[in-house]
């Protein structure tokens, strides 16, 4: 049996460079020969010629039995004693056999000192400080490549010298530091949101105000109030007092553990989002790094420049603030302030929230992922660059959507970077872009406006320059839908394939599902399947659900009376026996409306065409509701003349441009239609007109928020739509109208559409003039659990916003209210 046996002194003084290390020593065994059979087996010798070279080498019997210096029973030592271990770095000690004295440095010569010098103001390159290679800088052209690298026989190709460190990027804005204000209340440092400054608070509770972006997530801050200094001076961006709401920030901790929260609870949504409409490249980058960031391993690299990625939109775009006790004192608005309808936070909760996001959020964050990219770089592994590439991939990105932001930033403020009034040789101007002189003159020869992207410059004249950064396949598209969905004008519908005629014992169903509804005491809007029972009318029910999500896209449910019916009950019945075709009921506007009231303000004094269409006696052009799934109507009375629904299949539209235009469908299909929101609903934005997407064709537009209303500026940002864009719509409008179907609507009338596969439009009508009847329609948005059409990602955030919780909560508007006057909101949107 071998055995580990600890070498005596004596053993250890006759055995020079072996110092602290432990022998093995065979035990006793019953004979020489199991001894010999044992160890010829596998025995490892440490001896070489150096001592201090203690390489592993396998001996034979026959060196063993040579070796007599050692003994037959005596093996060289495998493992050091412990305590006694010296580290790789320390090296052999002085006195051991090998050593070799390291030579003391010569004194740099003068120009070895200019070098020197000269590499550590200008930095070395990277190649350079990957190969560690001294870079000597071209005495010729100092910033240019160094001599290290133009001494690099090139093979393919030569990388740059590259001089820059990316620890030295600056990922995001830092703050307003050109603001009086922001001079000296800085963003960023220890003195950032004035946090260090103690504030006289005024005794009594705190409150809680709600931010949010519109992006399906919310956070909660508690402020406090307190005694405002007297200083006319401090004026935020837009120009708002800094202290007309005495609320502030006590707890910058409380808010950046809240903010962490809330990224982690919105990352999925922020990147959804943002990113739809970008070129799938884009996106599938992105889902390629947040599966790397969880799988196989967790990657905190890539997870923390997910994270520094979307806090960078919180930066750039406006949040929204509510309160839950709806304290007018703390939302109060300012109506020079341009976002007078957004409801933004207080301008001193807002610089201090944007302190909190820059300086305890991105500024850490950036720093880590700079230190941890530059690391990986410099040291060169193959198993890195996977992860470097997809890292750098999304700063890149990040930076594109930062340069688009600043450039809107200026065009709203009027002050574009390459104006005639930009002076580039201003000092200031050269220290804040890091330009030279040589630089500064080449970017002020570019002041020729004709170079330059003008505010006149329309999206239809930018689409040649962004087409190939955003191309949607149209190409692998089906030129043609077929199905039941794809009826035109030729398409004969009988009256049996529309309308659902309801036989007096369903009728009977009916009153009985009223009757048991009203025995429970539950509230209106808890109408259910469940609690609406219909046996025999609910399997008819089913049918009609699946040819309004599978077939022809709409039904007529007709034969109830609401004369037979209070206000009360007519409204049950809506909800009854729409929750067989659409369970989940959405909000229409911003004060949280479950129900729509369509009939003419005719105590409204506004014109016709200043109207939403919905209160008006106008006709409508062929369009789609916002973001809904189904558009259901119930019928309360008819006009004395016109007012009929007039229907158009979305797969017909298409397949007649795709015939006739095809150039056409990629102009729908592209990210570049900007549609005007005004209000707290839907925030404007850019998206494509045509989707297809599950295999299945969808239109989704209204004129009014792409064109604009007469006499209204356009929001802030958004272009006007190019001539070739206008077109398109009017092709749209054209082919519609060629291929529609007119319906009539009788009293009682339950109309569902699918909201996503078809257009409508209305006709002009005209009510009675005296007590006659007027036309009048209520309308809800519905969506079914498990039928709705699986959508693009540029239309889920405003379907959440219709059918999803927020802050802008439900309200049951039982009662037709008259209207008289009409929000911009309003105007522009269905």
């Amino acid at each position: 049996m071998i055995q580990f046996s600890e070498i005596s002194g004596s053993d250890r003084n006759n055995s020079s460079g072996t110092d602290g290390f432990i022998q093995l020593t065979p035990g006793s065994h019953d004979s020489d020969a199991e001894s010999e059979s044992t160890t010829r087996d596998a025995d490892v010798d440490m001896e070489s010629a150096d001592e201090n070279d203690r390489t592993l080498s396998i001996s034979t019997p026959a060196d063993r039995r040579s070796s007599s210096s050692l003994g037959s029973r005596q093996y060289k030592f495998i493992a050091p004693r412990p305590g006694t271990v010296k580290s790789l770095s320390d090296g052999p000690s002085p006195g051991a056999s090998g050593y070799r004295v390291r030579k003391k440095r010569a004194p740099y010569s003068t120009s070895h000192k200019i070098d020197t010098n000269l590499t550590r103001s200008l930095n070395a390159c990277v190649r350079c400080r990957i190969q560690r290679n001294r870079c000597i800088p071209d005495p010729n052209n100092p910033r240019g490549p160094c001599q290290s690298c133009q001494n690099k026989k090139a093979r393919l190709s030569r990388l740059p010298c590259l001089r820059y460190k990316l620890s030295d990027s600056t990922l995001f804005r830092t703050g307003l530091d050109y603001m009086p204000f922001y001079k000296t209340h800085p963003m960023i440092g220890p003195q950032y949101g004035d946090f260090h400054i103690e504030k006289q608070w005024v005794d009594g509770p705190g409150r809680v105000l709600c931010l949010g972006q519109d992006r399906g997530s919310f956070l909660r801050i508690e402020l406090k109030q307190f005694v405002p200094p007297r200083d006319p001076t401090a004026l935020d961006l837009k120009g708002r007092s800094m202290y007309e709401v005495n609320w502030a920030i006590a707890d910058p901790d409380a808010v950046a553990e809240a903010l962490n929260d809330f990224i982690d609870d919105s990352l999925g949504c922020y990147l959804e989002s943002i990113l739809d409409g970008m070129d799938g490249l884009v996106w599938d980058i992105f889902h390629a790094a947040i599966r790397s960031s969880v799988f196989p391993q967790p990657n905190l690299l890539l997870r923390k420049t997910l994270r520094l990625w979307v806090v960078c939109r919180f930066i750039e775009s406006r949040w929204r603030c509510w309160t839950d006790q709806e304290d007018e004192d703390i939302t109060r608005q300012f109506p020079d302030d341009p976002f007078y309808d957004w409801v933004s936070p207080p301008p001193y909760v807002d610089y201090q929230f944007a302190s909190v996001i820059i300086n305890r959020i991105l500024l850490p964050l950036r720093e880590e992922i700079l230190r941890e990219l530059e690391r990986m770089v410099e040291k060169h592994k193959p198993e890195d660059w996977y992860v470097t590439f997809l890292s750098s991939f999304i700063l890149l990105q990040n930076y594109e959507l930062q340069m688009q932001f600043q450039r809107d930033f200026a065009k709203r403020r009027q002050a574009p970077p390459f104006g005639e009034k930009f002076d580039w040789n201003a000092t200031k101007i050269r220290k804040m872009a890091r330009l030279d002189a040589e630089q500064s003159r080449f970017m002020a020869g570019y002041r020729d406006p004709s170079t330059l992207v003008s505010d006149r410059l329309h999206l239809g004249q930018q689409l040649k320059s962004t087409s190939a950064l955003r191309s949607v396949r149209v190409h692998e598209w089906p030129r043609v839908m077929t199905g039941e969905l794809a009826w035109d004008s030729s398409t004969r519908l009988s009256e049996q394939d529309t309308i659902l005629n309801l036989t007096r014992d369903e009728v009977e169903e009916v009153k009985a599902a009223v009757r048991h509804f009203n025995d429970l005491g539950l509230y209106g809007n808890e109408v259910s399947e469940s609690n609406f029972p219909l046996h025999t009318l609910g399997q008819k029910l089913l049918k009609v659900t699946l040819d309004i999500h599978r077939g022809k896209g709409f039904a007529i449910i007709r034969g109830l009376d609401p004369k037979d019916f209070s206000p009360e009950d007519n409204l049950i019945i809506f909800l009854g026996i729409s929750s067989y075709i659409g369970s989940i009921r959405g909000r229409q506007d911003e004060d949280g409306d479950m129900l729509m009231h369509i009939r003419d303000a005719k105590r409204s004094k506004a014109p016709q065409k200043d109207r939403p269409t919905r209160y008006s006696s106008r006709a409508s052009t062929f369009h789609t509701d916002t973001f809904c799934d189904i558009l259901a109507l119930q019928t309360r009375e008819c006009a004395s003349r016109g007012g009929r629904n007039i229907l158009a299949s979305s797969w017909t539209v298409y397949n007649k441009i795709a015939a006739t235009r095809p150039d056409l469908i990629q102009l729908l299909a592209e990210p570049i239609w900007p549609f005007d929101s005004r209000g707290r609903f839907f925030e404007s934005s850019t998206r494509p007109l045509l989707y297809y997407h599950g295999q299945k064709m969808m239109l989704n537009f209204a004129r009014e928020p792409l064109l604009g209303l007469d006499g209204v500026r356009r929001a802030q940002g958004l272009a006007t739509l190019s001539a070739k864009q206008c077109e398109a719509l009017d092709l749209i409008e054209q082919i519609a109208s060629e291929n529609q179907l007119v319906v009539s609507a009788q009293p009682g009338d339950l109309f569902f559409i699918n909201n996503h596969g078809l257009l409508h439009s209305r006709e002009a009508f005209e009510d009675s003039t005296d007590n006659g009847p007027s036309r009048y329609l209520v309308r809800m948005w519905l969506k079914h659990p498990t039928l709705a059409w699986k959508l693009p990602r540029a239309l889920q955030e405003g379907n959440s916003r219709i059918y999803g919780d927020n802050e802008l909560g439900e309200r049951w508007n039982i009662v037709d209210v008259p209207k008289v006057q009409f929000r911009l909101s309003e105007r522009l949107t269905s």
